[in-house]
């Protein structure tokens, strides 16, 4: 059949009333907003109503037969897949205005096509990206783990903190009191503080309460209280304190809560109580104010993060609330926080005074920590038994993690190295972590690496699960979660659910309805509501199918030969519903050998030697194990003790959220990780393959020069570029990162080099080039489907800059 002229495809194909829909979504939302119907309407609308008549017209035009004949202006196949490419950009109103106009004045057939064409021909997303938009990946969660020293300030970590509890915050608990508080071996102990105490209501006060009860009043008539009722009652084991204004100490962290308890045996260093040595914080306010409630949890939650930093197995932590004179209990863990019912001490006295008392005769057990690690005079020990093994044993554990999180709503990963009895060097490391119980256990990733035969990951001695969230919160009922809006309106659990449908060019809020109707706000929840009954399922499946079908229709290869990640067409949006909470399960993994943080590297040769090596171990894991790492950052890297020829020199420890090739969704509602080595395109939402580990293996390389390579200790300078990594919205991370790794800007980085590793400027030069090419007048962030392009690239660059290195070595020598 002879090749139709594009004047002869607009006459067989066409328009009819195939735009009908959208001008009728559109006279609508111009009807709502009272002005007039014309392009300049596009200005009035909200984000989500401009997204939304966006995408009315997108799909329309991808349903007109035409649009599968016109040829795409970009050289792309048809104009089908042009439009496809328009979906997964965010265009603007002056871009889209010209075509609105002639779709709403209904101008010729031609006219529309031409305004549709001109449209797409402005489009610039690299055609290799095409199939990258729809992730499959569990949605990403920041933490406050990246501000530690001098970034720990009000304006740097509150706003990670609260985006870190945002959605997994409850208040008002069923169940609260009676689980925490009543049934328990100390219940006598304090019924009898109760019986001393008999405090007198006279007028519906408690008369021995302060009035007013400012910070100075309380304080004075609690020590008084403490030392009268409970210091020295048979079954404390320990009292209240507090640092009176002075910091505590072992932290960069100026803040301290207002009361603590601590345990009888621990004694002041310097006169300053440590992080390490509290059991239950209390925090203080005059008065009840709801208007502060978010401003004063994120403090509160701020002494909880320095308590799991110096406490990192700590299974759960008590505190409380005194607001004048109403006190709200809370209990902080791994997937939240969540309190009982406020008791107003002068309605239920007693009940008051069962918390205060409670804290006091609370066992480690009950007051959430780590009973799993035991200790005797040779030091802490856990019991476990390995795989083959037939009884358990000890191991005992270095008195100081070799790595651990800073932060509360996470994984709290915390590894210490560990060695049998009366042996005399470190055999295994120990690792505590608390997974989803959507993923897969670590264990069995590692075993299955072994089985594979995967070279430089860590090999398995054993794994046992402890106990779980659902276990620790067995007896309790909760409602919905409290979530907040950040101080600038973008928290990055809220951004980085939208740029899930960012991939699309869309904003989050109008795929609920994209007809004219008014919408509600989805609200400031992390996650999108559908709505649905509270018996029905929590995770709703949006199938975004019909939408983009299309593009995937075409020729797989691309100029480049690309590989695909990981992908579906089907984007889940989960929210909490009643009662619900994301359940992790706490276990302990036990793995060899040992060794130290890859930024303890004591020569630049052996870091050189070690960051090779865990690129070949990235590709065994890859290309043998089938297995995406998914979490490179620096804290799961190490330089194994010892090691013998031929065995790795670097070497991969963590495989907590790594994923088996083809697997599906865990099913978790978020995976944390760590800002400043995420890749680009991860950060954009981009499903995650084996380029982006290599990518972030780059950013911890450069990381650890900046940082670990200065001659008056670690530290990442004041004006280093790289404290930008993890600040400000995902989109703004990736815009950051993708600016820097231009071949001028990153220079600026180069330049922050310190002298010790000058002479390997040329190698970062060369990694950064090996994996940020230019294609067609861009830089390239895509997936060679050639692994070899990337793994044995950056392989051959460390081989030919250890081997320079090597050389200036002898002849220093000689």
């Amino acid at each position: 059949m002879a090749t139709l002229s594009v004047a002869d495809i607009i006459k067989k194909y066409p328009i009819g009333r195939g735009l009908d829909g959208f001008r009728a979504s559109f006279s609508s939302t111009c009807a709502e907003l009272d002005v007039p119907i014309s392009p300049e309407a596009l200005r009035h609308f909200s984000p989500e109503d401009f997204d939304g008549r966006v995408l009315d017209l997108f799909l329309a035009l991808q349903n007109l037969s035409a649009a599968r004949y016109l040829s795409s202006p970009n050289g792309q196949g048809v104009l089908l897949r042009g439009l496809a490419l328009l979906i997964s950009d965010a265009v603007d109103v002056d871009s889209v205005a010209p075509l609105v106009e002639k779709v709403i004045r209904r101008a010729a057939d031609e006219d529309i096509w031409k305004a549709v064409i001109s449209l797409v021909s402005q489009q610039t997303t690299p055609p290799t990206l095409l199939n990258q938009r729809l992730p499959r990946d569990t949605p990403l969660r920041s933490t406050s783990s990246s501000q530690q020293g001098s970034e720990q300030t009000h304006d740097e970590i509150d706003p990670r903190i609260l985006q870190e509890i945002n959605g997994c915050v409850y208040q008002n608990t069923n169940g609260f009191n009676e689980k925490y508080f009543e049934g328990k071996p100390w219940s006598k102990t304090v019924k009898d503080i109760l019986h001393t105490v008999s405090p007198r209501i006279v007028d519906g006060r408690w008369t021995e309460y302060p009035n007013p009860p400012s910070q100075k009043a309380f304080l004075e008539w609690f020590w008084n209280f403490r030392d009268r009722f409970i210091q020295g009652i048979q079954g404390t084991c320990g009292t209240y304190d507090t640092s009176h204004s002075t910091p505590l100490a072992g932290s960069d962290w100026k803040r301290q809560p207002d009361l603590f308890f601590i345990h009888s045996r621990t004694t002041k260093r310097d006169g300053k109580y440590n992080w390490a040595d509290l059991r239950v914080i209390v925090e203080l306010k005059q008065s009840e104010n709801p208007k502060k409630f978010k401003e004063e949890l994120v403090w509160f939650c701020g002494y909880a993060r320095e308590v799991f930093k110096y406490q990192p197995t700590r299974r759960f932590l008590h505190g409380c609330f005194i607001r004048g004179s109403i006190l709200e209990p809370w209990v902080l863990d791994r997937s939240g926080l969540y309190s009982g019912a406020k008791i107003d001490v002068h309605k239920d006295p007693n009940q008051f005074i069962r918390v205060i008392a409670s804290y006091a005769l609370m066992s480690d057990n009950e007051l959430g920590f780590n009973t799993y690690i035991k200790e005797d005079k040779v030091g802490k020990y856990i019991l476990f038994r390995g795989d083959d093994e037939k009884k358990e044993g000890e191991l005992y554990l270095e008195d100081r993690p070799i790595a651990f999180q800073r932060a509360i709503v996470c994984r709290g990963t915390t590894c210490y190295r560990a060695k049998r009895p009366n042996s005399e060097r470190w055999e295994f490391v120990v690792k505590f972590s608390w997974r989803s119980d959507k993923r897969r256990a670590e264990g069995d990733l590692l075993r299955l690496a072994k089985e594979r035969n995967v070279w430089g990951v860590a090999r398995l001695f054993g794994h046992q699960d402890l106990e779980t969230i659902a276990d620790l919160r067995q007896g309790l009922g909760f409602g919905e979660p409290r979530s907040f809006r950040s101080a600038t309106g973008n928290s990055f659990s809220e951004s980085h659910t939208g740029s899930v449908l960012s991939g699309l060019g869309f904003s989050q809020h109008h795929l609920s309805s994209t007809s004219g109707r008014k919408r509600k706000r989805c609200g400031d929840t992390a996650f999108t509501r559908t709505k649905q009954s509270r018996s029905e399922s929590s995770c709703r499946w949006l199938d975004l199918t019909q939408i983009v079908k299309e593009q995937y229709n075409a020729p797989e290869e691309t100029r480049y030969s690309i590989e695909q990640p990981n992908s579906t067409n089907v984007v889940c949006l989960t929210s909490p519903i009643n009662g619900s909470f994301d359940n992790r399960i706490f276990s302990c993994l036990v793995i060899s050998p040992p060794g130290r943080p890859l930024h303890e590297f004591q020569s630049v040769k052996e870091f050189l030697e070690a960051c090779r090596d865990i690129v070949r171990a990235l590709k065994s894991l890859y290309q043998e194990g089938k297995i995406l790492h998914r979490d490179i950052s620096k804290n799961n890297l190490i330089i194994p003790d010892g090691n013998s020829e031929g065995e790795p020199k670097g070497m991969l420890i963590d495989l907590d959220l790594a994923k088996e090739l083809d697997s599906g969704p865990s099913g978790a509602r978020h995976r944390t990780g760590t800002m400043e080595f995420m890749a680009i395109e991860v950060l954009e939402s981009t499903a995650h393959t084996y380029r982006h580990d290599l990518e972030s293996f780059f950013y911890v390389i450069l990381w650890i020069v900046i940082e670990y390579g200065q001659e008056d200790g670690p530290g990442l300078p004041e004006t280093s570029r790289l404290r930008r990594w993890y600040k400000g919205t995902y989109d703004e991370i990736a815009q950051i990162k993708r600016g820097l790794m231009d071949k001028t800007a990153f220079k600026k980085i180069l330049a922050e080099f310190p002298p010790k590793f000058v002479a390997i400027t040329t190698l970062a030069e060369e990694l950064r080039r090996i994996l940020f090419p230019i294609r067609e007048e861009s830089l390239f962030t895509g997936t060679y489907r050639d692994t070899d392009k990337l793994y044995q690239l950056m392989i051959e660059a460390f081989d030919k800059t250890i081997a320079k290195h090597t050389d200036i070595e002898l002849d220093q020598k000689a």
